[in-house]
């Protein structure tokens, strides 16, 4: 091989393993970038099961509450215990 060969063989590898290395670049910025947009959506999936967890406890409470209130004021009526509003 002459030495104009080899000069054009070692520029077209060259020039193969820039494109092929540019490639790769570009698919792992893609990636990267694919990453933290799925982990925002995770963070923000959580926050909102965080949310509704709290909404559920709150209205297990208010359930909750609302049953005792109901048989206290049961038990009065049988008693014969009259409610008042707070306007009487």
């Amino acid at each position: 091989m002459t030495e104009e060969k080899t000069k054009k063989l070692i520029v077209a590898g060259t020039v193969g393993a820039v494109l092929l290395a540019v490639v790769l670049l570009a698919v792992m910025v893609y990636q990267l970038i694919a990453i933290a947009v799925y982990n925002k959506r995770i963070d923000n999936y959580n926050a909102k099961i965080a949310q509704y967890n709290q909404l559920i406890e709150q209205g297990e409470q208010t359930k909750e509450i609302y049953s005792l209130r109901w048989w206290i004021e049961r038990e009065a009526r049988e008693l014969g215990l009259v409610y008042r509003d707070a306007n009487d």
